[in-house]
């Protein structure tokens, strides 16, 4: 069993709500590069191999390209094409990898933006970090 597919079972074993779904397919991957025009992280991409969202903190392929093709075009924030958003905490606030020109996306460090204050804060090391801490309510 993979690390995800262990994380998720220790997980759902506590948090009832958590319904992880099916594995995504290559071709969403890929649908989701393409349309965001950039190559996901390893660690995004493995999980969502495995299990495409949880219906609760990390979002599906389709529910990544949405949420982040819809928060590019608000204008009333700082530019937001600088995080690739996987996440949400149910409020407006968004979980994301930094991506910058040099490196593109970035396989480790998550950052939250907080749409109130247009905030961008530093929350975990990497995937696995933000979604244990975000279930053991740390971030």
């Amino acid at each position: 069993m993979s690390v995800w597919n262990l994380l998720y079972k220790e997980l759902t074993g506590t948090h009832d709500y958590i319904k992880p779904n099916t594995p995504a397919t290559q071709k969403q991957i890929a649908e989701v590069e393409k349309v965001l025009d950039c190559k996901l992280p390893t660690d995004l991409k493995e999980l969502l191999l495995e299990i495409n969202g949880d219906n609760w903190f990390v979002f599906s392929t389709e529910q990544i390209i949405k949420t982040n093709l819809s928060v590019r075009k608000l204008d009333c924030f700082m530019p937001l094409d600088c995080l690739l958003f996987f996440g949400g905490n149910g409020c407006g606030d968004y979980y994301g990898y930094p991506i910058t020109s040099q490196d593109g996306v970035r396989d480790d460090n998550v950052f939250i933006w907080e749409h109130e204050y247009d905030n961008r804060i530093w929350k975990a090391n990497n995937l696995e970090d933000a979604i244990k801490k975000y279930y053991n309510d740390e971030i």
